[in-house]
C-alpha cells in the first residue's frame, strides 16, 4: 500500500461515512497510515454526487462475489453489515487551492480508478 501511495506524491484523506466505534475499528484493523475522517450526514458524498448503487449491482453482481471470494482466499472475514452497503463512494482530487480538479465515481463496491489515472489528475 505504502509503495502505492508514494506513486501518488499527493496527500491522501480516506473519507467515510461509517460511525466513530466503525470507523475506530477500521482504522485499527487496517493501518494505512492515513488520516480518516468521518462524514456522517454524507454531505461531501452528495455535494461530490457519490450516489447509491442498486440491490443487483451491488450484491448480485458476479464482480463483486469475485472480489469478495479474494479476499477471503486471502484470510479476510465477512462480517455482518452495519452501515449503508448501497452508498457508493469514489475518488477525488482537490487541487492547492481547494477545488476539485478530478472525480471519478464508483458504479459498484467493486469500481476504483486505475492508479494511472489518479496519477495523471494528480499531475495536473
Amino acid at each position: 500500500m505504502a509503495s502505492r501511495r508514494e506513486e501518488l506524491a499527493a496527500p491522501i484523506v480516506v473519507i467515510t461515512f461509517a460511525s466513530p466505534p466503525l470507523l475506530a475499528r477500521f482504522a485499527a484493523e487496517l493501518d494505512l497510515g492515513l488520516p480518516i475522517l468521518a462524514d456522517r450526514d454524507r454531505a461531501l458524498y452528495a455535494a461530490l454526487g457519490f450516489g447509491s448503487g442498486s440491490v443487483a449491482r451491488v450484491w448480485l453482481d458476479p464482480r463483486v462475489w469475485a472480489r469478495y471470494a479474494r479476499l477471503l482466499a486471502r484470510g479476510h472475514r465477512m462480517r455482518r453489515m452495519q452501515e449503508d452497503t448501497l452508498q457508493l463512494g469514489g475518488d477525488a482530487v482537490v487541487d492547492a487551492d481547494g477545488r476539485l480538479a478530478w472525480i471519478y465515481r464508483s458504479r459498484g463496491p467493486d469500481d476504483r480508478p486505475a492508479i494511472e489515472a489518479l496519477r495523471r489528475a494528480v499531475a495536473s
